[in-house]
């Protein structure tokens, strides 16, 4: 096998694995933006006793920001869209690790419903009398570097800005991130970023302490995921005919060396099970 085909291999053992952890938690983990519809009042979309508020639960989380809300009368033809003035909305559960921080949090935490005022959803319609359209960012901003940058550069470019640059419930702009690139491995905040999502480049709140390569991986995602993709990466390279592969250590986990391909997805399995997407 030429190096030029090796790469392609090792690229696709990649992505399948990525594949892998983002079915087995039943969501994209990478920071996405995404539209959803949902009816109610019912076990996704209800109102509040006390309050009155409407309470929609949303399939993909941890929410970062809310971009949009509609809702419209479920038995009209065509839909008679009413959109909810900006900012009167709330993410339930905020992610308190993410924004506005000098590095992302181990600990998995945030929400993946919203609250909206009341008199938009109500049960003057009976059940699914409504419904709500969210646009909404959800899951942890990922990227990679697409040019070197060099020691006390402010401005990174990436591949996917979605995410990073987002405002926080408590007014916290930016998400907090690490650029993986081995000895020189560092953390940093954005502040910024030139486009919403797709390519562009990211502000970050301090200069870079080294130099790195295109290429480089820099993402808020939890260590657990990414030690769960190395580990399904890790057998699929094994299922694939290999005899042994070599993986770093994880405590607890397999270690390195000669791995059984069922055991190693067990592993990481049991890494990104506090992620599982459960409605």
């Amino acid at each position: 096998m030429v190096p030029a085909q090796r790469t392609a291999e090792q690229a696709n053992i990649l992505g399948r694995a990525t594949a892998r952890a983002d079915g087995f938690c039943n969501q994209v983990l990478r920071a996405t933006i995404d539209y959803e519809q949902v009816a109610g009042p019912d076990y996704r979309v209800t109102v509040q006793n006390g309050t009155g508020n409407g309470r929609i639960i949303l399939s993909r989380w941890p929410i970062l920001s809310i971009v949009s809300v509609q809702v419209a009368p479920n038995a009209v033809f065509p839909r008679q869209w009413s959109s909810i003035p900006s900012g009167q909305w709330d993410i339930e559960v905020p992610s308190i690790g993410l924004l506005g921080s000098i590095a992302p949090a181990a600990a998995i935490d945030g929400g993946q419903a919203i609250i909206i005022p009341p008199g938009w959803v109500n049960w003057g319609l009976g059940r699914h009398g409504w419904l709500v359209r969210v646009q909404y960012v959800n899951g942890w901003p990922h990227t990679s570097l697409t040019s070197a940058v060099t020691t006390g550069a402010t401005t990174l470019p990436v591949d996917d800005c979605t995410g990073w640059a987002i405002t926080g419930e408590w007014g916290n702009t930016g998400a907090a991130g690490i650029v993986y690139d081995s000895g020189f491995q560092e953390t940093i905040q954005c502040t910024g970023a030139s486009v919403t999502s797709g390519p562009g480049n990211l502000t970050i709140a301090s200069p870079l302490n080294y130099n790195h390569a295109a290429g480089v991986m820099t993402t808020s995602l939890p260590q657990s995921v990414i030690d769960a993709t190395i580990l399904f990466s890790a057998a699929q390279a094994l299922q694939r005919g290999a005899t042994s592969t070599t993986i770093h250590a994880i405590p607890g986990g397999p270690g390195g060396g000669s791995g059984d391909p069922d055991r190693l997805i067990k592993t990481a399995q049991g890494l990104l099970n506090p992620l599982r997407r459960t409605i």
